[in-house]
């Protein structure tokens, strides 16, 4: 998570612990549609696999 902004670390831990509840990642994402491209790339490289 180096180099990524306070929020998107937050984002990344929230979108993280949502899909550990079952969510899948497509329907978390359309929560944040104001997320850019890149900064959604950002968080799928930082998700667990």
């Amino acid at each position: 998570m180096n180099g990524m902004s306070a929020m998107l670390k937050i984002l990344c831990r929230v979108i993280a612990r949502r899909m550990e509840e079952g969510e899948e990642l497509p329907h978390i994402l359309r929560d944040y549609p104001k997320l850019t491209q890149e900064e959604t790339e950002t968080i799928l490289q930082e998700l667990p696999s």
